[in-house]
């Protein structure tokens, strides 16, 4: 990347070349947030969107996600981005009893100054099901307040600069669009849902055998052949789809659902040693979760 520039401290690709061989060398690295970690696509449109709203490559992989297919931007990055604007006259923010304000002040051309307020409060809450669900809303409830109510005001204040997008915590409150069924060609391999589902389906004959040794981080099914991944999120991936298919499988009782997590759990424990320590973990505790929802299920069914 010899003609890489650098600006406030950041590198900055000047060239579509050096761009993809930036994103590269970030997905090789554990210091880029997970949904970055071997997706050098991903880290490029990220980069690319960083650069039309006037961040800096690290600081758009930190505060830009993806959420249910859409790019949005943490809310504090959204506040920074307005501060930074030199039409930006003040922004103002508080909780008046159970209502979120927030308060901005914006300059135009012609010397008019416009002041953009917008609330969100409990019962705007209440009224979209999100008063009391699960996760931040519970755990941090004004807070969240405060996030829609500085969204709202952004969104309608600033939309030149933030460009269309929205915050991330909006965006995590939104349900997830329905795709539209549409006709597939046949793949040229089983895809890894069909594995999934391979994996929860008995196998034809029960056969045992030494683990054959296979280049890259294996996934091992048990009764079916090894899945090798050059990348260990692809992998994580994978396997992490492979429990949530079994997770899912109601047809099962749920101790059997149980034992086929523990046993591909065991099944890939090399696997395991291979990961980093926190992904390692991470998978480990995805499956103690599902276990304790379908310990809850069961004890439910047992008292019925």
């Amino acid at each position: 990347m010899s003609n890489a520039v650098t600006t406030r401290n950041s590198l900055v690709p000047t060239t579509l070349s050096e761009a993809m061989q930036f994103s590269d060398v970030l997905s090789k690295s554990i210091m880029v947030p997970r949904e970055y970690q071997g997706k050098p696509a991903n880290v490029l449109v990220a980069v690319q969107w960083g650069m039309e709203l006037g961040l800096a490559p690290m600081q758009a992989l930190q505060n830009i996600a993806v959420i249910n297919g859409k790019p949005s931007i943490y809310g504090d990055a959204l506040l920074a981005m307005v501060r930074a604007d030199h039409r930006c006259r003040g922004v103002k923010e508080y909780l008046d009893g159970e209502t979120a304000v927030c308060l901005i002040t914006r300059s135009h051309n012609a010397g008019e100054v416009e002041e953009i307020e917008r609330k969100f409060s409990v019962d705007d809450a209440k009224r979209a099901g999100l008063w009391g669900k699960q996760g931040p809303w519970k755990q941090y409830p004004q807070r969240m307040l405060q996030m829609r109510a500085r969204s709202l005001a952004i969104r309608d204040g600033f939309p030149d600069v933030i460009k269309g997008l929205i915050s991330v915590e909006e965006a995590q409150d939104m349900p997830a669009p329905m795709k539209p069924v549409q006709p597939q060609p046949a793949p040229s391999g089983p895809t890894i849902a069909e594995r999934a589902m391979a994996a929860i389906e008995p196998p034809q004959e029960a056969v045992e055998a030494t683990p054959e040794p296979v280049e890259g981080f294996a996934l091992r099914i048990p009764g079916k052949p090894t899945q090798s991944f050059t990348v260990q999120m692809d992998f994580a991936d994978a396997y992490n789809d492979l429990l949530l298919k079994v997770r899912r499988a109601r047809s099962l009782p749920e101790a059997e659902r149980r034992t086929k997590m523990k046993a591909l759990e065991e099944a890939n424990a090399g696997t395991f040693a291979m990961l980093d320590e926190d992904l390692a973990k991470e998978l480990h505790d995805k499956r103690l979760q599902y276990n304790a929802g379908l310990g809850a299920e069961e004890k439910e069914a047992s008292n019925d």
